[in-house]
């Protein structure tokens, strides 16, 4: 409001502006109008008059004949009328000298008209012209004198015009500037708190419930807010699921432990002979508690991460030799599954990672990569460099993944429709678990792939401050 209140007082500035100029010119022209032109035009007239009544008087004087006379009395009476309003309408010292001046000269012209001797018409005529020629010659300078005022007047209407239309012109373009200027202050001072609360609603995306701090005090403010308590509501229920989680893993692994236990039991036949039907089904009760073991313990770690529960231990690791290690417990899957799986390092600089965490990241994608992989396919896992430090690279020939839905993949709960379609067990969690604990170290995994080829599967990592300090 108060941007918005400065634009409306230089408009109004410069509007008052302006009209006082304009008031200036019309005063200006006005006054040269009913004066002076009025002066000139009265001046013009009383020329006019004056020679008649000179013309008159010389015939009066010739002749003698009152009807001259009378008509020179009454051009008489109109010069002197027009002297008088002459005379009100010049407020000026000098021009009102020049008027009495005038006066006088015209009536002693009169009087020497009327008293005229007829014995000596000579003497008296030039005496006579000779006034009348001073008196032409006062108005003539009266003309001239306002034709000269009637200029310059002109000229300062022109001038002020002039000045009027360049103060208004730059008070306009100042006006435009701070309306623009304020219109960007305002627009930023919205805009500045929309793009923390964009920031804010991203960290929530990513399972991070920070506050969002506003210092306005407007309706954005309110919505920040509301935001803010949102975000610790949404923070709350967050760490109760995943203590709910935790208590629900911690129920589970009593069961799954009394379960074990009695698998080795049986199959050590501790309690009688069992026949190979009887070993089998004990084996496949084996192998799903495992799974059921292993999606617990995947599900409340996951649960951890999203609650900002999950802790890290970072240290400077080489990731070749973590994921040598990692392929080499894959290798008995692999042979079993008739699968060709070869590793192959680059040198590439250590980086900050959890080694524990990343053996769990690289395990997820190469089990991935084994089970959607058919008999006779192969999984390639290489280790390298990348722009940010190093890099760890699964690539497998299974049946891909349609372009629409590699953004989704990394979802918990989401399975590609190629292993639907192939009736592949999976819990919809694992990559969603690789990618959490990937970003919650700094990195970032993406996927490439092409239907009917396979598909590869990339973790990057920044490399750790004592490589990035070593020379080239």
């Amino acid at each position: 409001m108060l941007g918005f209140g400065i634009i409306i007082v230089l408009m109004i500035i410069a509007s008052a502006y302006v009209l006082l100029e304009l008031r200036h010119v019309s005063d200006t022209t006005r006054s040269t109008l009913t004066v002076d032109v009025q002066a000139i035009d009265l001046a013009k007239q009383m020329r006019t008059i004056l020679y008649e009544e000179e013309r008159y008087a010389q015939r009066y004087l010739i002749a003698r004949d009152s009807i001259y006379h009378a008509v020179f009395v009454d051009n008489n009476r109109l010069f002197v009328r027009d002297l008088d309003s002459l005379s009100s309408m010049l407020p000026g010292p000098r021009d009102r000298q020049l008027v009495l001046r005038v006066a006088e000269l015209h009536d002693w012209h009169f009087t020497a008209v009327s008293e005229a001797d007829p014995l000596d018409p000579i003497a008296s005529d030039r005496v006579r012209t000779d006034t009348i020629d001073t008196i032409l010659k006062a108005l003539d300078d009266l003309i001239v004198g306002k034709q000269q005022l009637v200029s310059a007047s002109v000229e300062n209407v022109d001038d002020a015009t002039q000045r009027a239309l360049r103060v208004a012109s730059l008070i306009a373009a100042g006006t435009l500037l701070a309306a623009i200027a304020t219109a960007l202050i305002i627009a930023r001072t919205i805009t500045r708190p929309l793009r923390v609360l964009v920031a804010g609603t991203k960290k929530i995306a990513g399972g991070t419930f920070a506050r969002i701090r506003i210092r306005s005090r407007d309706e954005i403010a309110d919505l920040a807010s509301a935001f803010n308590s949102m975000s610790a509501s949404l923070d709350a229920l967050n760490r109760f699921r995943a203590e709910m989680m935790q208590h629900i893993s911690h129920e589970l692994r009593m069961p799954l432990q009394t379960m074990h236990s009695a698998y080795y039991l049986l199959t050590q036949q501790k309690a009688g002979p069992l026949n190979e039907q009887q070993l089998s089904l004990l084996n496949s009760i084996r192998e799903n508690i495992d799974k059921i073991t292993m999606f617990s313990d995947q599900f409340l770690d996951l649960s951890k991460v999203e609650a900002g529960m999950m802790e890290y231990n970072l240290a400077s690791t080489d990731l070749a030799t973590v994921a040598e290690q990692v392929v080499r417990d894959a290798e008995l899957i692999a042979l079993r599954r008739e699968i060709a799986l070869t590793f192959t390092p680059a040198p590439a600089p250590e980086v900050m990672v959890d080694p524990e965490k990343f053996v769990r990241i690289a395990g997820n994608l190469l089990n991935n990569a084994l089970k959607y992989t058919d008999k006779g396919g192969s999984v390639e896992v290489t280790v390298g460099p990348s722009p940010q430090g190093a890099c760890l690279k699964v690539h497998d020939t299974g049946a891909g993944i349609p372009p629409e839905e590699l953004p989704r993949i990394f979802t918990k709960f989401y399975r590609a429709s190629g292993a639907v379609k192939g009736r592949k067990r999976g819990t919809g969690i694992g990559l969603a678990f690789v990618k959490a604990l990937v970003d919650g170290q700094g990195g970032k995994v993406y996927a490439t792939s092409t239907v009917g080829a396979g598909s590869t599967f990339t973790v990057e990592f920044p490399a750790a401050a004592s490589e990035r300090k070593k020379p080239a």
